[in-house]
């Protein structure tokens, strides 16, 4: 699929991009806080392909982890700890197969992307025992490990999982709080922006948690071929969970006059292989066409803590 793109732009442009991208990554102080305009347009653009190991860790933060002289070692010395909870590895190892059951990396017992994904997913349960390992997990790791070696991966999950900008570690927390506050920030955005598709799901008591947990749990790693799916990552590094609700709401209005007239018993289905057949240049630039601001995000985060009487836990 990323070869598609490619075909839209010169071999000229392509190199100009990276000369871009090189003289933003070396002075990334100024680039990610004077420069951040320019930043987030060029994410959208794309991150060279030569240059997105390096870009994806400066967006997250990982670097700083990365090069910290107290972390020398840390990763090699969780891969060997042995976890308290002896149930984690055991479930780990049994859903090693079922990540990516398909893909020529991970369909090997015990082959070079399994150990990946297991030496990885295990050294974070080391550090995190609350949340341990939860199965969207490995999927994240895994689109990691087209651009990333283990260790930079190992950090790059503790990042996402901890960065306020993310807040990972509170999707995948026992109860999975942020996916239920995901949920009904979908569901209001959703009611403002695709009515009538809101309407026909609220009569047939067709929840987001049907069909939309994938989409956050994942980043939409589950739905999407590696190459395809970069471009929302490129985007997501950059401007956090927006572009993950846009993508969402793009392609149910893609296929709103379709489902519209579907049944209950052939509704589900057809949403959970929504993304079957899209050209991802297309799916992006609808994305970018969703409009809503961040202020209404979190006023509808606030209204879900508080229709439940808690304080948010994010």
């Amino acid at each position: 699929m990323e070869e598609k793109f490619a075909r839209h732009i010169s071999g000229k442009k392509i190199k100009r991009r990276e000369i871009k991208w090189g003289k933003m990554t070396e002075d990334w102080s100024r680039t990610n806080v004077k420069m951040y305009a320019k930043l987030k347009e060029r994410c959208r653009k794309g991150i060279p392909s030569r240059l997105r190991n390096v870009a994806w860790q400066l967006l997250i933060g990982s670097h700083v982890e990365m090069q910290d002289p107290n972390n020398a070692g840390v990763y090699k010395a969780l891969c060997a700890k042995v976890l308290r909870n002896k149930e984690i590895d055991l479930v780990l190892s049994r859903d090693l197969n079922r990540t990516f059951p398909n893909h020529v990396m991970f369909k090997e017992d015990g082959g070079v992307g399994q150990t990946f994904l297991k030496n990885v997913l295990h050294a974070y349960a080391g550090t995190d025992p609350e949340v341990g390992y939860v199965q969207g997990m490995g999927f994240i790791v895994g689109a990691f490990s087209t651009q990333l070696s283990e260790e930079e991966s190992f950090w790059a999950l503790h990042s996402i999982m901890y960065s306020e900008r993310y807040k990972m570690r509170e999707l995948f927390k026992p109860g999975f709080p942020l996916l239920q506050q995901f949920f009904y920030q979908f569901k209001r955005l959703l009611a403002r922006l695709l009515p009538k598709l809101s309407k026909r799901f609220e009569e047939l008591s067709v929840d987001p948690s049907f069909y939309a947990s994938q989409w956050f749990l994942t980043l939409f790693v589950y739905h999407f071929p590696f190459r395809a799916l970069l471009r929302i990552w490129d985007i997501f590094f950059c401007e956090g969970w927006k572009i993950i609700f846009r993508t969402a709401i793009a392609l149910l209005k893609w296929e709103q006059k379709k489902l519209l007239s579907l049944p209950f018993e052939e509704l589900l289905p057809t949403l959970k292989s929504i993304q079957d057949g899209k050209d991802s240049r297309e799916l992006l630039e609808r994305a970018h066409k969703v409009k809503f601001k961040t202020v209404e995000l979190n006023q509808y985060g606030n209204e879900y803590w508080e229709s439940i009487g808690r304080k948010p836990e994010v």
